[in-house]
């Protein structure tokens, strides 16, 4: 996941702080969609193997292929992570976001009142002000990292899991090499052994329960 960090946005006093009003709560969201995706990185096929299906040779004896990132997605366990890390991403979303509404709110309206309202005062809340931003930032980049140790540990959960499985069908297979097939231009399907593993791994992880990771640890 991405750092939800944003800088303080200050007038050209240098006193008021301003903050984004929901670009890091979109952000967050946007990180948890697809999260075991992002993880292991998105590769596009520019050609499609269904485009070469007609001309695959005989398949490569001993070499085999898997996406990591497919059976991370589509795999109910996968799947059924991705939907519960969502949920937490947008649990933390609305716990942020109001907040965040908030500190702006104070700090427009003390930038609009700054005219008419003595010096020292003006310092003073705009400096409780920054204390403010400062504890909410602190707040923001605990749950971000919640929420990516959350994903690291689902992610792991997932990979033991296919573990065993991917070494029984890589022995039935007799491959004594595995590819990372999103690398690949194209795949001959009879080499391709995400789908098996998906299979087998639905069977023995149809999904599992897993809550937020502690702040602190």
């Amino acid at each position: 996941m991405r750092s939800l960090n944003y800088p303080i946005q200050r007038d050209a006093t240098e006193s008021v702080v301003r903050t984004p009003a929901n670009v890091s709560v979109q952000k967050l969201k946007n990180a948890a969609t697809g999260a075991f995706g992002l993880l292991v990185g998105l590769t596009v096929l520019i050609c499609p193997t269904t485009i070469y299906a007609q001309a695959f040779g005989q398949p490569t004896p001993g070499i085999c292929f898997l996406s990591r990132e497919r059976v991370l997605d589509r795999s109910k366990a996968g799947a059924a992570a991705n939907a519960r890390l969502q949920i937490f991403a947008n649990a933390v979303a609305r716990e942020l976001s109001g907040e965040r509404a908030a500190i702006a709110a104070d700090a427009n309206v003390l930038q609009i009142q700054r005219p008419v309202i003595n010096e020292a005062v003006f310092q003073q809340r705009a400096g409780a002000l920054a204390l403010r931003q400062q504890s909410f930032q602190a707040l923001e980049n605990t749950r971000n990292d919640q929420i990516s140790r959350t994903r690291t540990a689902a992610t792991n959960r997932v990979i033991r899991a296919m573990a065993p499985t991917l070494a029984s069908v890589l022995s039935e297979h007799g491959c004594s090499a595995v590819l990372e097939s999103s690398g690949a231009y194209a795949i001959s399907p009879r080499m391709d052994l995400t789908a098996e593993v998906i299979g087998i791994l639905d069977i023995r992880l149809p999904g599992f329960n897993f809550d937020l990771e502690p702040a602190g640890r």
